[in-house]
């Protein structure tokens, strides 16, 4: 969405690029990318296409193109994004040179990872026992990768046959006497010697004493992977995986990562897991990744602990696992994984899987804020700022979530913004407040947009706007913001900043209710009952004001109370009447206080007894409800549960009679016509006979015609 991407961090992004500082617009993009924003993400594949930035890797240009297409709705951004990091390659592979390094590639979660092929120290033997029983891969291609045309010598003198030792050539090459060891493991590798063949590869592969060769590398890989070197076989998957050497084919990758994998050789089971996460060379199976992300996992890799417990969280290739996800972030923890610290903090402070302990949330929180984490950072603000799990402390917030929002961590600016704008830890100031609100509001907070709507509608330090207000609402809105959505629907049905809308009104109500919010599922109700926005539908409108009464809702209730009692919309059931204006008089709900005396004055759905339809009449005279006030007017005038006292009675009967009630009207006139409570006056006796005849009251109708017939 369009406005929930963070413009000002993009164009600083897009800034540091365009003055040649492709690191920082990498860190920029990464941070983005990482929350989810698809544009971000295809900028963050073109960088690592090109190696702007950030060290050129194939894989990881993939992973984040595959990521953002599958964000984004606008395919043709995502087809001028593929053809602008093909023709970045090609531009690329035309300007260097054949010979590129294999060095490591930083570690990325849930990406997979290279790794530099070094000198092995002791010859390598291979397993004998079988592998354990893991899914089959089908590779589409031959099951084994010929090495590449042999070159037609050795680029440095060799030993002869006889005279090479693979150990004299390890001494050579702890001190970097690199001419010395080709010399001596070169001739071996030819033998067939696997150590040497792999040795010699790391050797071409990074430019160990030659020039970098990545065909000579991939050769050599490639005849220590036949021979079944698990190292050598990961290795050659790496190269098929980003084309170094070969060509770039994801199938035969799988394949080598397999054969590694199977031999327990961890950096492969943990690539053969990506592969099967992202759909690479294999059909994509959550459940094939998870079994082997969590075998690394088991061997102590760090990043797969961390990811296996994220997938048991989830969900996603087992069912969701709680005390399984904070295992493996325990593990992941004992390691020093900072962002499983951050997740761990989240079970303690919501109490999921472990006892609610805030205390040990706030130390954990700590723990991956001191390592730079910036959510972590935030949340021990918050802490300091709610005095959750610690004493608290205004500037301390203050330090915290400046620097969480320094890092672009915009709910922590909106807290910031708060603190800022309370003088809370820090000097008051409205400019700056508003300043990180609108901040964190461009950038797609939607508790901020939220936060300015209010502020906004309600003159909150700023001028009220009511059309401003309600933009922001929208906006947060757009993000799924529940309690925004619910404002949004209630100012297009009332106009208030937009022009008058019922069916959009009724969608955003739709979108509230759903997520839980009371009154947007009450607004729904009267929506369907009253036919706006929607067909006018009382059975749809019955079902919404059950669920708001179910919650508690007074209003809702009553309204509940009413159609059973009515019909309307419901079977008519007296007794259900009673239980909802029950419910809703509980909560001292004055109109169902008056419904509620009603029923006991007639005996509709309880035993008659007139006394407490009285008393309830009498505690309901604030909400000047007219079947109330004219019922209570009659207890007045004939003396029933009460001394009688007509003047009391004209009061009561005028109040009902002013909003309209026909039945209070021909009653005010009959005390008129017979002089009771007031003067007598034939005149206003007609007049408000006339008034309750015109709304068909009979006796009203019959008083008259007496009068203007005598």
């Amino acid at each position: 969405m369009l406005s929930a991407e963070p413009q000002q961090k993009i164009a600083a992004a897009k800034a540091a690029y365009q003055q040649g500082d492709h690191a920082k617009a990498a860190e920029l993009w990464q941070n983005l990318a990482l929350e989810g924003n698809a544009t971000a993400q295809f900028e963050l594949a073109k960088l690592y296409s090109l190696g702007h930035g950030v060290e050129q890797d194939a894989l990881q240009a993939a992973y984040w193109l595959e990521q953002a297409a599958s964000a984004s709705t606008d395919f043709a951004e995502s087809a001028k994004a593929q053809r602008d990091i093909a023709n970045g390659v090609t531009q690329l592979k035309a300007q260097q040179q054949a010979a590129e390094t294999a060095a490591a590639v930083p570690v990325k979660p849930a990406a997979a990872r290279v790794t530099p092929a070094v000198a092995v120290v002791t010859p390598t033997t291979v397993p004998n026992t079988p592998p354990p029983s893991v899914a089959t891969v089908t590779v589409a291609a031959a099951a084994k990768t010929a090495p590449a045309q042999k070159k037609s010598g050795p680029e440095l003198p060799v030993k002869a046959l006889a005279d090479a030792r693979f150990d004299t050539g390890l001494r050579a090459f702890e001190r970097q006497n690199y001419a010395e060891a080709f010399s001596h493991w070169y001739p071996l590798a030819e033998t067939g010697l696997v150590d040497a063949q792999f040795n010699l590869a790391a050797m071409y592969a990074n430019g160990y004493g030659i020039n970098s060769d990545q065909l000579a590398a991939a050769r050599w890989f490639s005849a220590a992977a036949e021979q079944g070197m698990a190292q050598a076989q990961y290795q050659l998957a790496v190269a098929h995986a980003n084309g170094k050497g070969v060509a770039q084919d994801d199938a035969l990758a799988v394949y080598w990562y397999q054969k590694a994998a199977e031999q327990q050789y961890s950096l492969a089971q943990y690539n053969l897991g990506f592969m099967y996460a992202n759909g690479r060379g294999v059909t994509q199976d959550d459940t094939s990744a998870l079994l082997w992300y969590e075998r690394s996992a088991e061997q102590g890799d760090v990043d797969a602990q961390f990811i296996v417990a994220g997938r048991y969280q989830d969900g996603r290739g087992a069912k969701v696992d709680v005390n399984k996800a904070i295992g493996w972030y325990q593990r992941a923890l004992a390691q020093n994984h900072s962002r499983a610290a951050f997740q761990l903090a989240q079970f303690y402070l919501q109490g999921l899987g472990v006892a609610k302990n805030e205390s040990r949330a706030f130390d954990l929180f700590s723990r991956a804020a001191s390592q730079g984490v910036a959510e972590a950072q935030r949340e021990v603000g918050i802490s300091y700022s709610l005095g959750r799990g610690v004493r608290n402390n205004d500037s301390k917030a203050v330090e915290l979530l400046q620097q969480a929002c320094d890092q672009q961590d915009m709910t922590a600016c909106y807290y910031l913004g708060v603190h800022v704008t309370e003088g809370r830890g820090i000097k008051a100031d409205a400019a700056r407040g508003m300043q990180l609100f609108l901040q964190a509001a461009k950038a797609g907070n939607a508790e901020t947009q939220f936060r300015l709507g209010q502020m906004l509608s309600q003159g909150q330090g700023v001028a009220v706007d009511e059309v401003a207000a309600y933009n922001w609402f929208l906006q947060a809105a757009k993000q799924g913001h529940a309690q925004a959505q619910y404002l949004t629907g209630l100012r297009l049905a009332n106009g208030t900043g937009v022009t008058q809308n019922d069916a959009e009104a009724v969608k955003w109500y739709r979108l509230a209710a759903a997520q839980g919010v009371l009154y947007a599922q009450y607004n729904l109700g009267f929506m369907y009952g009253a036919g706006r926005g929607v067909p006018q539908d009382d059975a749809q409108a019955l079902i919404w004001y059950i669920k708001v009464a179910e919650q508690g809702d007074a209003d809702a209730q009553f309204n509940l109370g009413l159609r059973f009692e009515t019909g309307r919309g419901a079977r008519q059931d007296d007794n259900q009447a009673v239980v909802w204006y029950q419910k809703a008089a509980a909560q001292n709900h004055q109109r169902a206080i008056a419904h509620l005396g009603y029923m006991y004055e007639k005996g509709y759905g309880v035993s008659l007894n007139e006394r407490k339809a009285f008393e309830l009449y009498q505690q309901s005279l604030d909400a000047k409800v007219p079947r109330a006030l004219t019922a209570l007017g009659l207890f007045y005038k004939n003396g029933r549960q009460v001394k009688a006292d007509d003047k009391k009675a004209v009061e009561l009967f005028a109040q009902a009679a002013e909003q309209g009630y026909a039945n209070a009207q021909y009653n005010l006139g009959w005390m008129y016509e017979y002089g009771r409570g007031v003067s007598k006056d034939l005149v206003k006796a007609r007049d408000l006979y006339q008034l309750a005849a015109a709304q068909s009251e009979p006796l009203a109708q019959a008083q008259l015609s007496r009068l203007l017939n005598p």
